[in-house]
């Protein structure tokens, strides 16, 4: 009886350390996609640097529809596009006296249901016009309707996969660091805060006479490194503007730098949603390594003790 609690005990160890790893193993690897890690569709995403909410003004109508003025009203009403992760600014006002709102039907069963944003009721006492920020954070394409008229108020609206793409200036001095603009230099510079997966522009001007560039510095060791996003030198010769593109694709909270002056001209660069950040490399075969040890030694243990109970128990016989 002993012998068999002590072999439960052993194989629930064995079971425990397989777990272990296997459960560290798809820790380690799993990456969520950039749509499902980023903000709940009910939450508005972080303000992004260079990225302004987009602007729509709706006029409903329970009978004719939507429009984007009373003399363009129609069923279905405009079809919009958006990038993901914008924001949209809705102004809704009522063409008629029925009370109104305005949703993106994600499931298309004609309510609010799950994570579905929507506005409040407008063209009511105390609210004649609505006003919402409506989150777009699930590509697709996808009708909005009035959750009181689903089936008469209704529109396309595409959600495009990529975020809106981003175009910044930025202007540089060893001595003051960076800024938006010649008066608005600082060390550190301006910070910015970028959706994972978009497309960045800069444009790289000089305020003084020394040669510069732009780089995101991922392992802060000063320089540049292999995978690190790095501008052409700009102001070389003098007065030479680089315009330059990168997508932004590691999720983090980074220091991007001049390479030629690291520590005099520096800010911080927050790129938000998207896959977790990747281990350095050697950190996974290490981690793998170590448990994959501690298992061998277990399952040693295991065989050596079952070929020792089995003798025990021949001789006894």
């Amino acid at each position: 009886m002993i012998g068999n609690q002590a072999r439960v005990a052993v194989l629930a160890m064995v079971a425990a350390m397989i777990g272990a790893a296997v459960g560290a193993g798809v820790a380690l690897v799993s990456i969520p996609s950039a749509a499902t890690s980023g903000p709940v569709a009910t939450e508005l995403p972080p303000p992004r640097t260079g990225v302004s909410p987009v602007n729509f003004t709706f006029y409903g109508n329970a009978v004719r529809g939507w429009g984007f003025s009373n003399a363009t009203i129609t069923e279905p009403g405009p079809n919009i596009t958006v990038y993901f992760g914008d924001v949209m600014n809705l102004t809704l006002i009522g063409n008629d006296s029925a009370p109104h709102s305005w949703f993106i039907d994600y499931d298309n069963n004609l309510v609010v249901s799950g994570d579905e944003p929507s506005s409040g009721d407008f063209n009511v006492p105390g609210n004649v016009v609505g006003v919402a920020s409506i989150p777009a954070l699930h590509p697709g394409n996808w009708t909005y309707r009035c959750g009181m008229h689903p089936t008469s108020m209704s529109g396309t609206i595409r959600i495009l996969e990529k975020p809106r793409p981003v175009n910044l200036t930025l202007y540089g001095d060893a001595a003051l660091g960076w800024g938006f603009s010649n008066a608005t230099l600082r060390e550190p510079g301006p910070p910015l805060v970028i959706f994972w997966g978009t497309n960045v522009t800069l444009t790289l001007i000089a305020h003084d006479s020394a040669p510069h560039s732009w780089f995101i510095d991922y392992n802060n060791d000063l320089s540049v490194s292999q995978g690190e996003p790095a501008s052409p030198d700009f102001n070389n010769p003098v007065g030479k503007i680089v315009v330059w593109s990168f997508i932004a694709d590691q999720s983090g909270n980074w220091t991007y730098r001049c390479h030629v002056h690291p520590t005099s001209m520096t800010g911080t660069v927050s790129i938000v949603g998207g896959p977790p950040t990747e281990f350095r490399t050697g950190a996974l075969p290490l981690i793998t390594g170590i448990m994959l040890g501690a298992l061998g030694f277990v399952l040693i243990f295991a065989v050596v003790y079952h070929v020792r109970a089995v003798r025990a128990a021949k001789r006894t016989r």
